[in-house]
């Protein structure tokens, strides 16, 4: 709600609203390098703790009730969406709760239709979205969004799964997950405070199993940002002049990769758009600056599949740039 009142106001960066660290602009690079990435940090830090917490319950919770799912791959995804509606994290912070789903067993495009809904289809951030923006460019992006959810992301796992289901990475042994302590002879003998310490073993220890991969994965797309956003590396005056396939596509590459936090796509699109900025890198931003980015991949990449992680990705990069040359 706090960003929804700051919209077509001016933000420092193209991924992240507020700065923790302020460094003057004639600064050396290592030091704008640093400070972008601290910026960075500091604005991840809620969606990050709510993803891990939320990822490892997740994972706690799934390991005695597994998710009851059907073979329908578009219905899973279209379900996996509509949970991640109400919980408002970023596509990166995301990646935590999606990964609970999958080291918990569940379905892949359930996790996939969270990430992708989760930072597009909050309420706050659709009313951003068409308050900020052309009636034309809203549309565009959510009839793209939901054609994602229910038709290319069920499609594209129906197709790696032609012959084999697809590799997930599991955190902990199969054997030992089934592996049931034996039921006493009356359940009325099994305390309380016997069963609630067994859930928070359980519950810390898939934290801890989160937080190692999530903390490397914060740290390198902390300096992949801060390398980005150092003016000196991308020249943003002269790359957003004019629009070329050329320039576009670079744009295009560059924002698929941002990891930035929730409706800071919104925001900064409507800051070029303030700027008069051309319409067709305006629209390439709103598309895929939050949607996905380099922390979606690495994760997919590790722990699901490298050819599903690539494919989106650069479904994405083609969808940005066949958008920003439309617009």
């Amino acid at each position: 709600m706090s960003k929804a009142e700051h919209v077509g106001e001016a933000i420092p960066s193209m991924a992240y609203s507020s700065q923790l660290m302020t460094v003057a602009a004639d600064s050396p690079i290592w030091l704008r390098i640093l400070a972008a990435t601290v910026n960075w940090l500091d604005s991840m830090k809620i969606g990050m703790t709510f993803g891990v917490f939320f990822g490892a319950l997740l994972h706690t919770v799934l390991r005695y009730y597994p998710l009851k799912i059907g073979k329908n791959l578009y219905v899973n995804s279209l379900k996996g969406a509509l949970v991640g509606v109400p919980m408002g994290v970023c596509a990166n912070c995301a990646v935590p709760t999606a990964c609970g789903v999958t080291r918990g067993n569940g379905r892949v495009e359930v996790a996939l239709g969270f990430l992708f809904s989760s930072p597009n289809f909050n309420p706050v951030v659709v009313m951003m979205t068409f308050m900020a923006l052309p009636l034309g460019m809203s549309l565009t992006k959510y009839a793209i969004l939901l054609f994602v959810i229910m038709v290319v992301v069920p499609s594209l796992i129906r197709w790696l799964e032609r012959d084999k289901p697809l590799p997930v990475f599991s955190a902990i042994d199969e054997s030992a997950t089934c592996e049931i302590a034996p039921i006493p002879l009356d359940d009325c003998q099994e305390r309380f405070t016997t069963v609630f310490g067994e859930l928070a073993r359980g519950f810390a220890k898939h934290v801890w199993m989160l937080l190692k991969p999530t903390i490397m994965l914060m740290l390198l797309a902390s300096v992949v940002s801060g390398i980005l956003l150092v003016l000196v590396l991308v020249p943003w005056d002269s790359l957003l002049a004019e629009v070329t396939p050329l320039k576009l596509a670079l744009v295009s590459l560059i924002s698929v990769l941002m990891p930035v936090p929730i409706a800071l796509d919104v925001m900064f699109a409507a800051q070029l758009q303030q700027q008069n900025v051309p319409a067709g890198y305006v629209m390439t931003f709103a598309m895929t600056l939050g949607t996905y980015s380099i922390i979606p991949t690495i994760y997919l990449w590790r722990e699901v599949s490298m050819p599903l992680a690539v494919s989106l990705f650069v479904f994405f990069l083609v969808v940005g740039w066949v958008l920003g040359m439309v617009f």
